[in-house]
């Protein structure tokens, strides 16, 4: 059809030509992706010889102020150094200990290589860094001389530790059974408390809880009613896919060799096979 003043459309363009601006576009974009530098990062840490990794100032048992015990994920990470044929230094970072979110570590890859003592694979840990499989786990747990059906009428130690648990969650739980905890200072506490009957039981972040039952032969269990719990891994930065594969090797060989079995029966880190008065639940040793 004509146009008003009698003149022909301009002809459409052929719709191949589309068709090629796209092609081209996304081959462009293929391009770009084999233009990217490849992924040096344990060739980095390998002509350097070390391995660096960040590390809370203490967290018991997994980072310790002993120099002859230093903590389970300290030596774990000098057992992987040395399986890799590297030396390890530890950077520690007292904010590491006090939540779960690496937003606030103020942790930069030009500090370390990866990160460990407590690193709970929680969504925004995940969403920041990659990681290992887990080795561990925590969570509110309950320590006693002899396993218990339940904590009616029983009086309650309670120790939060350096975690970052939720322990609003905890006291709101324990106040609804009708429980009043009576608070401790430290893990030292918690234990003497329980071995001299000022307590029946014992709450608190459960790698402490597994340490005390595991050093006095005491039973352990999840803390009922409290769903939260997280497993334990080593972090690492999102892309060092060559030294991620290298850190997964070295812990799966030390786990089939006993070697990470024999660093839980070093630090007493006991099993936990279930909830205080219910079933069991999967573990993560």
């Amino acid at each position: 059809m004509a146009s008003p003043q009698g003149r022909k459309p301009p002809p459409s363009r052929p719709r191949w030509l589309g068709d090629l601006g796209t092609l081209a576009i996304i081959g462009t974009l293929f391009g770009a992706v084999y233009l990217l530098p490849p992924d040096n990062s344990f060739e980095a840490v390998e002509k350097a010889g070390r391995i660096t990794a960040c590390m809370p100032t203490l967290y018991p048992p997994l980072v310790t102020a002993d120099p002859a015990e230093p903590g389970f994920d300290v030596e774990l990470m000098g057992l992987i150094a040395e399986q890799l044929g590297l030396r390890l230094t530890v950077l520690p970072n007292a904010a590491m200990a006090k939540d779960f979110n690496p937003r606030s570590w103020r942790v930069t890859r030009a500090q370390c290589q990866v990160l460990a003592g407590g690193i709970a694979l929680t969504t925004p840990v995940l969403s920041y860094l990659d990681a290992t499989a887990p080795y561990l786990s925590t969570g509110w747990a309950v320590v006693s001389k002899e396993p218990l059906a339940n904590l009616e009428d029983k009086s309650i130690g309670f120790y939060a530790g350096l975690s970052g648990l939720d322990r609003v969650a905890l006291s709101r739980q324990l106040r609804a059974m009708g429980l009043r905890p009576r608070i401790v200072n430290s893990a030292e506490a918690l234990e003497k408390g329980l071995a001299d009957g000022s307590f029946d039981v014992g709450i608190s972040e459960a790698l402490v809880a597994r340490q005390i039952a595991g050093a006095n032969d005491w039973s352990v269990a999840w803390a009922p009613g409290v769903e939260e719990r997280y497993p334990i891994g080593i972090g690492l930065w999102k892309g060092d896919l060559t030294l991620k594969r290298k850190l997964v090797s070295a812990l799966g060989q030390l786990e089939a060799d006993g070697s990470l079995d024999a660093l839980k029966q070093k630090y007493d880190i006991a099993h936990i096979g279930g909830v205080m008065g219910g079933g069991a639940v999967p573990d993560l040793e």
